[in-house]
């Protein structure tokens, strides 16, 4: 078999193996594991039915979607559209397993195309990336093809193929908001360069920066792309971090419990410290990849610190940091020196590391399995179908949180939300109204204020809120002036009452 063959042909059974893998989790139950899962997939089929290009968002009406939309992830958007001519839920689960299986196998020809040794051994450590790690890649949302460009980006940048890093520049900002990433660790190898070798590598830097520039400057939603990758990359964070107002965002901008994420990561902890020591005892001559690779995987691991939302680059990118110091370090000194030089010892410590590793496959795996076997139904469908009974076409419905409006929207288009998604959007569009949604949907008003709010802020006459905001429901049952419509352990949808005309 020719090299070119042997190396589809291994890059084809790994693809295989990781899709059957992911589709092993993933369908542990037909539901999707995240509320994001289902806007994005219900996105692709507004694409496929009014335009590959919107002109607004009014399906989040109160916020800087309705006029200002643009989509940050385009590419990722389109590859779903084929996805969308059936079940739509179904679609998104089988996008997610091909394109987790395109990243995972993305890692093994990486790997394959540096000449890694044991590659097959890192690629294993990848696959113990921890529960959490594999939840991001498994739900059905665009960080997942990011992840894919971001390791090819860097393959590219650490071979210095100037062409190809540029061509990926250019397609990660119509691909995902985080597509300065790349740009980021060119200048970190620009830096590197600089200060070690007092050499300037600037040309990729360069190349990679017009490509990105170029890409934003042609993006279909220019220029309303500039504004909306500010709020989302950099508002949103500075908001999450310095807490200066809670706006109640999503889990994942926060940071991982130390004890969880020492817990998650503990095969990849390890071979950093096994390295790191064997670095102390084996001065041998580091690469220039590995050298650079090294602030890389640093600056990855420091981000997931502070918030979790960066796991899915930290994971891959220090794995590919450990294969790469490992491949220098033991260049030379293979298995069989270190069981000649080790004896019994060495053969015992092989045996006992192997069976370390599978005990960890053991437990991953099962964690793993139990996350997605426990997704549960879509937690609004039987009040959403509600509404779509009993709400007219056009209608804005009020509702108290951000995450409520993905699973109303993949069931009921028709309708009207005030935000989707990420509440930063309605705060940095006008802080006034999302401090009277908030106050409403936290029962901070009067029922009168609250009456007035709903009909003449907002102008929605129905609602839908889920059972944490039990004080709101409280006070609206306990009203003449508002009706609860239907409600279950999930939620409640209710309406307000018009007061009748007086007659003179």
């Amino acid at each position: 078999m020719s090299r070119s063959r042997r190396f589809w042909s291994e890059w084809l059974a790994v693809f295989l193996f990781c899709a059957a893998l992911c589709a092993w989790f993933q369908f542990q139950t037909p539901f999707l594991p995240e509320e994001d899962g289902y806007y994005h997939i219900k996105f692709a089929w507004l694409l496929r039915h009014h335009g590959l290009f919107l002109k607004g968002f009014p399906w989040a009406f109160f916020s800087l979607w309705r006029e200002g939309f643009s989509d940050g992830s385009p590419v990722f958007h389109l590859l779903l559209i084929p996805f969308t001519f059936g079940d739509l839920a179904f679609g998104a689960k089988l996008a997610t397993v091909l394109l987790s299986a395109f990243m995972f196998s993305s890692f093994f020809v990486i790997l394959t195309l540096n000449r890694v040794r044991l590659r097959f051994y890192w690629f294993w450590l990848l696959l113990l990336g921890g529960g959490y790690f594999w939840w991001r890649m498994l739900v059905p949302r665009p960080q997942v093809l990011s992840t894919t460009l971001l390791l090819w980006s860097l393959h590219f940048l650490l071979n210095d193929r100037r062409k190809a890093f540029a061509a990926l520049s250019f397609l990660y900002p119509l691909s995902y908001v985080a597509a300065f990433l790349p740009q980021a660790f060119a200048a970190v190898r620009w830096a590197c360069l600089r200060v070690v070798e007092r050499r300037s590598e600037h040309r990729i830097v360069l190349a990679g920066l017009g490509a990105y520039a170029l890409a934003m400057l042609l993006h279909p939603y220019f220029p309303k792309n500039l504004e909306f990758s500010y709020v989302q990359d950099f508002y949103v964070m500075f908001l999450a971090l310095t807490r200066k107002v809670d706006l109640h965002l999503a889990g994942e901008f926060l940071p991982l419990d130390t004890r969880q994420a020492v817990g998650a990561h503990a095969p990849l902890l390890a071979h950093l410290l096994g390295l790191a020591f064997i670095f102390l005892h084996r001065r041998a001559p580091l690469s220039e990849r590995t050298r650079v690779l090294f602030p890389i995987s640093l600056i990855t691991i420091l981000l997931a610190c502070g918030s979790k939302r960066f796991i899915e680059y930290a994971v891959p990118v220090t794995t590919l940091f450990c294969a790469f110091l490992a491949t220098d370090l033991l260049e030379g000194y293979g298995e069989k020196e270190f069981l000649r030089d080790q004896g019994t010892s060495g053969k015992y410590f092989f045996l006992g590391w192997l069976m370390a590793m599978g005990a960890a496959t053991a437990v991953e795996v099962s964690i793993i399995r139990r996350d997605f076997r426990r997704i549960q139904p879509p937690r609004f469908r039987e009040l959403a179908r509600t509404l779509d009974a009993r709400v007219a076409p056009g209608e804005l419905v009020y509702t108290c949180d951000w995450d409520e409006p993905p699973e109303l929207l993949f069931y009921n288009e028709q309708h009207r939300y005030p935000v989707m998604m990420d509440p930063t959007f309605m705060f940095y569009w006008d802080p006034t109204i999302w401090r009277r949604w908030s106050d409403v949907a936290n029962a901070r008003l009067p029922a009168d204020e609250t009456r007035r709010t709903l009909m003449e802020t907002f102008g929605a006459r129905f609602g839908l809120c889920g059972s944490k905001f039990a004080a709101l429901r409280r006070m609206l049952g306990d009203d003449q002036r508002f009706r609860i419509m239907d409600e279950n352990k999930n939620g409640f949808v209710f309406e307000v009452i018009r007061e009748p005309v007086k007659k003179r």
